[in-house]
């Protein structure tokens, strides 16, 4: 079972995967992706996601996995549109497309790392702020003993209890 700060770290993989490889498809010249082009990049995005949500995968396999969807993506943009990929675009990226995708993710896998390792104690925080504070007990109900009911009449309330009797006296 996954956890929420995992659940949540894999939509963010995910969904960074697609968008910095429509940006990186766009800035090359590639415009908007469509038909099986979306549809594959889409798919690569909630792989890479998927795998993301496996229990803590530190900043390296992070990194790496947001490379190897940078790159899946990139084939994916690359075969959905085949018109594409005899004008202007290749299976390979350039050296340019390369280390742009490798920065992007770098500083994508550092705001992922940041956001899961800040995610417990904002919540607590956003939990303790808007959660009601418990009720105080009403101090008027006197001798209301827990949930039953009970109510202690003014004739056994504990005055008789009380002793009047002293200690022996040793003198005598």
């Amino acid at each position: 079972m996954t956890t929420p700060a995992a659940s949540l770290r894999g939509g963010a993989v995910g969904a960074l995967t697609v968008t910095l490889a429509v940006a990186a498809h766009g800035s090359a010249g590639g415009g908007y992706p469509s038909g099986s082009a979306l549809i594959f990049l889409l798919v690569v995005g909630v792989g890479v996601g998927a795998l993301a949500t496996m229990p803590a995968p530190g900043m390296v396999r992070l990194l790496g996995g947001l490379v190897i969807g940078q790159f899946a993506a990139h084939l994916a943009l690359a075969a959905g549109s085949p018109q594409e990929m005899t004008h202007n675009h290749s299976a390979l990226p350039s050296a340019s497309m390369l280390a742009f995708h490798l920065a992007a993710s770098t500083v994508a896998a550092v705001l992922v790392c940041t956001a899961e390792r800040l995610y417990g104690p904002i919540t607590s925080i956003v939990r303790a702020v808007l959660d009601p504070p418990l009720p105080l007990p009403d101090a008027s109900a006197g001798g209301h003993i827990g949930a039953v009911g009970f109510t202690l009449s003014p004739q056994h309330r504990f005055t008789t209890s009380i002793s009047r009797r002293g200690p022996p006296d040793s003198q005598h």
